[in-house]
């Protein structure tokens, strides 16, 4: 398994364009985490009524590469379910997101990301054909949330020629402002999107740009948190 170091703060990285922004950031689990852009409560109403923009780049990425047979045996067992190519499932606390048959990237929160990591490595260990890589430090993590979500990434292009997201699969990859950019479609009101960070700052502004038309604003992770309760309490909003 593979440990990458984070990359040195330089301007116009993506904790500069934060800043910028008026992010409150707060050491979370050892990572700097953006709570809120002055106002978490004016953030959850952009959310509810148009779109919000939030960095959750704190989330673990572990990427797991290995012979189709094996991963996908590796994957049902820690995550329920068997998950083909392009697909995407929410098990164990995580997101596993088969980029190929032979490439499974799992999210989770970082409260999760210890453990986990010791317990894939621990299955590694027992399948000398399958790898673990850890790229926390190695991508951002930009989350789309709100109602406006599923028009703005139609006007990104991320549903391709049609605008049609069932024409998609939930993990699909679209290039954006010269960097490779995979979406994990969680919903139709939350997308996340995982960039390299040497990229990340300008993926954030081209969003934030397409986002102008739809109300888009900058939110933190407390706007995040409580947009998910809201929408387990009005699931029909």
């Amino acid at each position: 398994m593979s440990v990458h170091t984070s990359p040195e703060h330089i301007p116009g990285t993506l904790e500069s364009v934060l800043e910028q922004a008026g992010g409150v950031l707060v050491q979370r689990h050892g990572r700097a985490v953006v709570t809120n852009f002055g106002s978490a409560a004016g953030e959850l109403a952009a959310c509810v009524s148009a779109v919000g923009l939030a960095d959750c780049s704190e989330l673990t990425k572990l990427v797991l590469h290995g012979p189709s047979q094996q991963l996908s045996h590796l994957t049902a067992r820690l995550a329920g379910t068997e998950v083909a190519p392009g697909g995407a499932v929410r098990g164990g606390g995580a997101w596993w997101c088969a980029e190929s048959s032979e490439r499974t990237i799992v999210l989770c929160d970082p409260r999760l990301g210890d453990r986990l990591r010791s317990e894939l490595a621990a299955q590694v260990t027992r399948r000398a054909a399958v790898t673990l890589e850890d790229r926390t430090a190695d991508w951002a993590a930009l989350a789309v949330v709100g109602r406006q979500t599923r028009p703005l990434l139609a006007e990104l292009g991320v549903y391709g020629e049609t605008g049609d997201p069932r024409r998609v699969p939930p993990l699909t990859a679209h290039f954006m402002t010269g960097a490779d950019v995979l979406w994990l479609l969680e919903s139709d009101r939350k997308a996340l999107a995982l960039v390299p960070r040497s990229s990340a700052a300008s993926v954030w502004r081209t969003i934030d740009h397409a986002g102008q038309r739809f109300g888009i604003c900058a939110v933190g992770q407390e706007a995040v948190t409580r947009y998910a309760l809201h929408r387990q309490a009005t699931p029909a909003l």
